[in-house]
């Protein structure tokens, strides 16, 4: 046995000490472990000692080595046309090959195949079928998908991957996927979360706050209406997905939403994203997979939640109008979908990562007539698809090449950065290529066949992410022990136990609930009687209230009166020796008016005997002359 360096980067095990001794934390019987060593060390040899990353069980081998190499899957489609057939004298379909002429000039024919091609003809739920279905089954080893739709603008890619309520789209149909065929499995509480591509237990606050973040989301949801119970509808007459019957596994579906726009990557379901006050997010990187930090991931506990926070982070999504598309998407949108997966039995997590890109329109000045922001916007959109075409062939001349690799720059575009491990063959891709056949997007359409047949060359040499575990000598006598036939029936019974307590503790809770009930109804009976008892005493306070203000208003007026009394007593003598002064003058007042008449009389006698003195001495003097 090869000693192990130390290192470190990858500690060693808590259980081990330094000369790789198995140190427990409490003692083992380890004759009783060793009793079946000859059956456990054929055991050991027939099976690998790691631990697979997929809770379902594994297909068979030769089905699997025939999947690691194979190429990436490139499905066309046609937009279907008004006029009637215009397309038909420069692209011709023969069986998976399109073969383009231009009828202006003297060119020789170009044929591309592709994986699957769809004219216009085709329904939503076929290019589903063909293209998109098979990618979606969790197989042992595989990571995820990545699924993008290219072409260029007004082809179509957004109806393909979105659709609408008649027709649903691609992302509606694998949502119902996911969760019709774990229908038996979901947990309706988001126990497991992937943060920074690790897998971590959310404590009780954890999950309540992710509860409350959904229900947040639907009432700030704008367009709140029945239109998914109708795609719901729609997507199960046209397809039939099969649940599963395995109920050792717990599914956790997670679900995040972004949008790059002028190379920054924004949070679609960000809260502030509502207001328009949006910053941009940066991409990090954990052992090789790329990941946004402090990413916005929703917990959907049913494919309705996942619909509505689909719709809720479309409300910020960026779109404008140009010369070729009215509605033309501004920016590389992307939705991930997080299935994590537990076994019970097994104590195994897995988690697959789908990823859904659409891809803003490859565009021409000149046909776009795109001026400030938008010409900003376009710039920044083909520099994007050209980083990725760079990529793209980068992947298939060091596939082609027995020389050095060369470097893929997949940092050279945020879009690369998210995608990263589809182009470096880590998970399936697949590209779905929307095409507008028409004359005038004759040059468009060959730049963008001329991408897509890049892409269909390259091989994905997929390799299964599985988790080894290391070899000591107690991690061996602690997987014989667990692998034991008693182990299963003692992880048998619990679980039998588990669900015996959970039917219990629902009993109880009923119970709880209906006591609940019953004390709340008393406790509103007596408030009720509190309140007529307060009622019943407040009356009487008031009565009694009244009947002392009645008394002491009756004393207050008797002391009002005598002290009236008091206070006017001095002043009645004052006003008897007044009247009496009064009548004195009054007295006074009489008799000299009495005498006044009699002075009078005697002035006015007075007066009559001076005028006959003077009417006498006049008369004397005339006389006398």
């Amino acid at each position: 046995m090869k000693r192990a360096l130390p290192s470190f980067l990858h500690a060693r095990e808590n259980s081990v000490d330094r000369r790789m001794r198995p140190r427990p934390n409490t003692r083992v019987n380890l004759e009783s472990l060793m009793s079946n060593d000859s059956q456990s060390s054929s055991s050991r040899s027939s099976s690998p000692s790691h631990r697979s990353s997929s809770p379902i069980a594994a297909e068979s081998a030769p089905q699997e080595s025939a999947k690691d190499n194979d190429t990436v899957r490139v499905c066309l489609r046609l937009r279907p046309h008004l006029r009637s057939n215009p397309y038909k004298a420069a692209f011709r379909i023969h069986e998976n090959s399109l073969l383009a002429k231009n009828v202006d000039d003297n060119s020789t024919e170009r044929q591309y195949t592709f994986s699957e091609i769809f004219d216009d003809t085709v329904s939503q739920a076929e290019v589903y079928d063909r293209c998109i279905k098979p990618a979606m089954r969790n197989i042992s080893g595989e990571r995820g998908a990545t699924f993008l739709t290219y072409g260029t603008s007004g082809s179509g890619k957004t109806y393909t991957l979105l659709g609408n309520h008649a027709n649903p789209g691609i992302v509606p149909r694998a949502i119902e996927q996911v969760f019709m065929e774990n229908a038996n499995s979901i947990s309706p509480h988001p126990g497991l979360k992937v943060d920074k591509n690790a897998v971590s237990f959310l404590d009780d606050d954890s999950v309540c706050r992710e509860l409350k973040k959904v229900e947040s989301m639907k009432k700030m949801l704008q367009y709140h209406d029945a239109s998914h119970s109708r795609m719901k509808a729609i997507i199960r007459k046209e397809h039939d997905f099969q649940p599963s019957k395995d109920p050792d596994i717990r599914v956790f579906i997670w679900v995040s939403f972004v949008e790059i726009y002028n190379e920054n990557v924004y949070d679609l379901l960000g809260q502030d994203s509502i207001f328009g006050k949006r910053k941009p997010m940066k991409i990090l990187s954990n052992e090789g997979n790329a990941y946004i930090k402090d990413l916005s991931c929703v917990f959907a506990g049913s494919s309705e939640d996942a619909y509505n926070i689909l719709q809720f982070g479309l409300q910020s999504a960026t779109y404008g109008s140009t010369d070729v598309n009215s509605n033309s998407s501004r920016s590389h949108s992307i939705f991930f979908m997080t299935v994590v997966s537990y076994s019970l039995t097994k104590q195994l997590i897995n988690y697959s990562v789908y990823k859904f890109c659409d891809l803003a329109g490859s565009e021409r000045l000149k046909k776009t007539g795109n001026f400030g922001d938008r010409l900003k916007e376009a710039q920044k959109i083909n520099t994007s698809l050209m980083v990725l075409g760079r990529c793209l062939e980068t992947v298939h001349k060091n596939q082609k090449s027995k020389k050095l690799a060369e470097l893929v720059p997949v940092r050279d575009s945020k879009l690369t950065m998210l995608i990263q491990s589809a182009l470096l063959g880590k998970e399936k891709l697949s590209m779905i290529v929307n095409l507008y056949p028409t004359e005038e997007y004759y040059d468009e359409n060959l730049n963008v066949l001329n991408f897509s047949s890049i892409a269909k060359q390259i091989v994905l040499q997929r390799k299964p992410t599985q988790r080894r575990d290391r070899t000591t000598r107690f991690s061996f006598f602690l997987a014989q022990a667990t692998s034991s036939p008693s182990a299963r029936i003692d992880c048998n019974q619990l679980m039998v136990e588990n669900e015996r307590l959970k039917q219990e503790l629902a009993y109880e809770s009923n119970v709880y609930r209906e006591q609940l009930a019953d004390k709340e109804l008393e406790i509103q009976l007596l408030k009720r009687e509190i309140l007529d008892q307060e009622l019943q005493l407040r009356n009487e306070l008031t009565d009694d209230f009244e009947s002392y203000c009645v008394q002491r208003e009756a004393t207050f007026q008797t002391r009002l009166k005598q002290a009236q009394e008091a206070a006017i007593l001095p002043y009645k003598l004052q006003i008897t020796n007044l009247n009496a002064k009064i009548e004195h003058l009054k007295n006074v007042i009489t008799d000299m008016e009495y005498e006044e008449d009699e002075y009078e009389k005697k002035l006015n006698a007075y007066q009559e005997e001076l005028q006959k003195y003077r009417e006498k001495e006049k008369r004397t003097r005339r006389l006398s002359l």
